[in-house]
């Protein structure tokens, strides 16, 4: 499995990988953020923030303006002159109880030591803090296309993702709502609340739609039927979604 250094040096060579839902490469999607903090009741204003893997730091750039005192953390500085501090999620260099709301956007995927991080979120948040998640899920269809590719040796193993046009990406891991809310809780983590992203469900259940062998004139149908259906499967079954959005808590 790559450590932390292949990691480094993947997305130090690699700069447009650095992206989720919520943009990333050039910018973040103020919209979509703002709304999904809303539906899951995370407050800003006034409000102590880190965003741990914060790449470019526009969730930061978002946060102040939304009146959060926020910071960021990297192991890869791709923002020059961008004040964040340089580390490892699995060895956070802050003290205890030191924020009150810690965020976390596609890089849980790519720890070589999660449960490590997921202990240390647990360290930083105060008594009541909030921690905000987003991550990819594969207890879907495009999971099974996952475990098959790698199985296969079409991808080396933890490298298959099925957006970016199938390009390999380095350690992404089979995370799944199960899972995902097992690690957390087990670090102590309460009051778990996860929802879907309507606009990946076909990500998430028709993978080979991103495919680059897949034709343009069968993409754009299938993006419009998923585009009409997805509110609906979304709001019955999360899963169904390529990322899952979680809020949780810290006790106290």
């Amino acid at each position: 499995m790559a450590d932390t250094h292949d990691i480094q040096a993947f997305y130090r060579d690699n700069p447009r990988m650095v992206s989720s839902p919520f943009g990333g490469i050039d910018g973040i999607h103020e919209p979509l953020i703002a709304e999904v903090f809303a539906r899951l009741g995370i407050e800003l204003r006034g409000k102590r923030l880190l965003d741990v893997g914060c790449g470019r730091g526009f969730l930061i750039d978002w946060a102040r303006r939304e009146g959060a005192d926020a910071y960021g953390l990297d192991f890869v500085v791709s923002r020059g002159g961008f004040p964040l501090a340089q580390g490892d999620a699995a060895a956070l260099p802050f003290p205890d109880a030191a924020f009150d709301i810690l965020c976390c956007v596609d890089a849980s995927e790519h720890f070589p030591q999660p449960e490590a991080a997921a202990r240390e979120f647990f360290r930083v948040l105060r008594p009541g803090g909030v921690f905000f998640l987003s991550a990819p899920n594969y207890g879907n269809i495009a999971g099974l296309v996952k475990r098959w590719c790698e199985a296969t040796g079409a991808y080396a193993p933890h490298t298959w993702a099925p957006f970016g046009r199938w390009q390999p990406q380095e350690l992404e891991q089979p995370l799944t709502l199960r899972s995902v809310r097992r690690l957390y809780a087990g670090a102590g983590f309460g009051d778990i609340a996860v929802m879907g992203y309507d606009k990946e469900a076909y990500l998430g259940l028709c993978p080979w739609i991103d495919h680059p062998r897949c034709p343009e004139r069968i993409r754009y149908r299938l993006q419009d039927l998923f585009a009409a259906l997805g509110p609906a499967i979304t709001r019955a079954c999360p899963g169904a979604s390529l990322h899952g959005f979680w809020r949780m808590r810290r006790p106290g």
